[in-house]
């Protein structure tokens, strides 16, 4: 009995390694797209890897870059950066090259030009806040010119109470 057990395990073990599905990501190879990824998985098993895929009229499709968390961001197709919160998020890809500064409205790992700030948060249309934007574009901070005596592009209430 033993003996049979450790053979069923193996066989897990080696089917799912097989099938692409000894790590949580990886369906997601960095020398095809996620799109081609899902599609593939899909096709030889008929299951979407939830990690970063999902099901849209029998076909299985790539979640958007904010709707995967951060362990199982594709980087060939989304980026990691800091979040609001202090975490990491999934996030869309630049399509421009790293600046040596972040200008006015940039999203990304490098610090922002001086006279800009990088801020958090958005201003709903009754006034009220969200300063994490969980699951959105607000999600990561943004460079605003913020502390500049004047309410500016991309600066609201929230995120620039002191000039807005």
């Amino acid at each position: 009995m033993l003996k049979f057990l450790f053979r069923k395990i193996d066989l897990s073990l080696f089917l799912g390694f097989f099938l692409g599905f000894s790590c949580p990501l990886s369906f997601a190879q960095p020398d095809i797209s996620l799109e081609a990824s899902c599609a593939r998985v899909f096709q030889e098993t008929q299951l979407c890897p939830p990690e970063g895929c999902r099901l849209s009229q029998d076909t299985c499709i790539p979640k958007d870059c904010l709707e995967i968390s951060a362990e199982h961001c594709p980087l060939q197709s989304c980026r990691l950066l800091k979040g609001c919160e202090g975490q990491d998020v999934c996030y869309y890809l630049a399509d421009i090259e790293e600046p040596t500064c972040g200008t006015m409205g940039y999203v990304g790992p490098v610090e922002c030009c001086e006279g800009l700030v990088k801020r958090c948060g958005s201003e709903f249309f009754d006034g009220t806040c969200d300063m994490i934007g969980k699951d959105s574009i607000y999600s990561v901070p943004i460079c605003i010119a913020c502390g500049n005596g004047m309410c500016n592009q991309f600066e609201d209430g929230c995120n620039c109470p002191e000039d807005c």
